[in-house]
């Protein structure tokens, strides 16, 4: 069953899009401008807390054999540029001691002397801290050995820092983006204008009408129009097409009525009962004759719909010519027919509409026998060739001459060989033999009749 998608805006489609594919240009963007701003305040006061450390450290001073801190100022100057951040400092001597400062401070683990200066993130006394652990060699005479500088400050500043760079950086994105979405819903509404232009003019344009619509200059929109165009074209013509069988078909059934209308008034008005009969006769040949141009026309617009709906299936041509065989032989098991069927290649299944090849092959057999003699011979035939199958139906009936042998495809053409048909059983087969991208030849029998020959292509055959 054909599944009908649901109906969606291309605008909105497309600006949905687009603001996705903005949203994680925005969110890639965020996390590079966190990661940016962390940096930066980290960079920004850990040279702050190591200028302090140094300064720190050159208050480290020798008396006696004791080491001591002479704590200058400059580094006090140098932590109140963070004023709301707390500072925590620790010195140690040469074997481990207390100097100065907390006694707790949290060091890390596996630090070597030779490192000079190594930063950490720790949390001491209920407060994240960032910390500098700094050594220096002292080789006086009295004391020699590695001394320890240990300061740790706060975070407030950092993630004040931090936090005002990422809402700036936010700002600007956002403006940014928002920029973009507007020229985005501009240059969107801008493309899609060539569409509601389209639209009016098919709108406004009549369905009967031949101009075509307006060549556009716009590349992409173009194909488009072409398309539209060449659709229009092809819908005049099966119009103009279906105008003239309706009118053709008309003139054909109101002949048939009129004869028939013609009998019955004879009949009627004749006051010779004895010539009854005959009337009768004449009125069930124009009967048999309607009705025959009536079963006709009604396969002729069947064919014609499934080759424009291209219904195809595999066919198994062998089976559709045992079955019409069959058929045929049951219906004119009356009269003195002939039939015989041959076929000594092995047919392969193709892709085709076997309905409406039912009907053709039927068509052949039918005018085989209505045109042909009492006493005839009907040969069928199916042969394999390289590139498709040949569909043969051989009589021996009076045949069609050379000169009158397209005149007799073209439909509703009689020709004056003193039979009336409907003029639509050759048209039928043509139009589903094109419809195969085949075709119908007329040729010689070598019964002495009529050779009707139908070629299938099967480049497409199911072997």
């Amino acid at each position: 069953m054909l599944m009908i998608k649901k109906s969606y805006s291309l605008r909105a489609r497309m600006l949905f899009r687009s603001a996705l594919l903005l949203l994680s240009i925005f969110i890639i963007l965020s996390v590079g401008v966190w990661h940016y701003a962390r940096q930066s305040a980290n960079y920004s006061y850990d040279r702050l807390l190591n200028s302090a450390s140094l300064s720190i450290m050159e208050g480290l001073h020798v008396y006696g054999k004791k080491v001591d801190l002479d704590l200058p100022y400059a580094a006090f100057e140098m932590m109140q540029l963070a004023d709301q951040d707390k500072v925590f400092y620790q010195a140690l001597g040469t074997q481990g001691e207390l100097i100065t400062g907390y006694a707790d401070m949290p060091l890390p683990k596996n630090v070597k002397d030779e490192s000079s200066i190594v930063f950490y993130n720790a949390h001491y006394l209920s407060e994240d801290v960032r910390v500098v652990l700094r050594h220096k060699r002292l080789s006086e005479s009295a004391v020699s050995g590695w001394v320890t500088v240990v300061l740790a400050q706060t975070l407030r500043a950092r993630h004040k820092m931090m936090n005002d760079i990422l809402y700036r950086s936010f700002a600007v994105l956002f403006g940014i983006m928002s920029c973009v979405m507007i020229v985005l819903w501009v240059a969107i509404n801008r493309a899609l204008e060539p569409l509601s232009s389209i639209s009016k003019s098919l709108a406004s344009h009549s369905l009967v009408s031949a101009e075509p619509l307006k060549a556009t200059p716009i590349q992409e929109v173009s194909p488009l129009v072409k398309a539209i165009n060449d659709y229009q074209t092809q819908l005049l013509s099966n119009l103009s097409s279906m105008k003239r069988f309706i009118a053709d078909a008309s003139h054909q059934i109101r002949t048939a009525q009129s004869a028939t209308q013609a009998q019955l008034d004879l009949a009627s008005q004749n006051p010779n009962v004895a010539d009854l009969p005959e009337h009768l006769s004449k009125i069930r040949k124009e009967h048999v004759r309607l009705t025959r141009l009536t079963n006709q026309l009604l396969t002729h617009a069947m064919v014609v719909h499934r080759g424009d709906a291209r219904v195809t299936e595999n066919v198994n041509i062998e089976r559709v010519m045992k079955q019409l065989l069959t058929e045929c032989v049951r219906d004119n098991a009356h009269r003195m027919i002939e039939f015989s069927y041959q076929c000594e290649d092995v047919i392969p299944e193709f892709m085709g509409d076997s309905i409406s090849l039912r009907e053709a092959i039927r068509n052949l057999l039918d005018n085989a026998v209505y045109y042909g003699p009492e006493h005839n011979q009907i040969d069928i035939r199916l042969h394999l060739e390289t590139h498709g199958i040949d569909i043969i139906v051989d009589d021996a009936g009076p045949g069609i001459p050379n000169e009158l042998r397209e005149k007799a495809l073209q439909r509703f053409e009689r020709l004056e060989i003193g039979l009336n048909g409907s003029g639509l059983g050759l048209s039928i087969v043509t139009s589903v033999a094109q419809a195969h991208n085949g075709g119908l030849f007329l040729e010689n029998s070598p019964l002495g009749g009529l050779r009707a020959r139908v070629h299938v292509p099967i480049e497409e055959a199911l072997c």
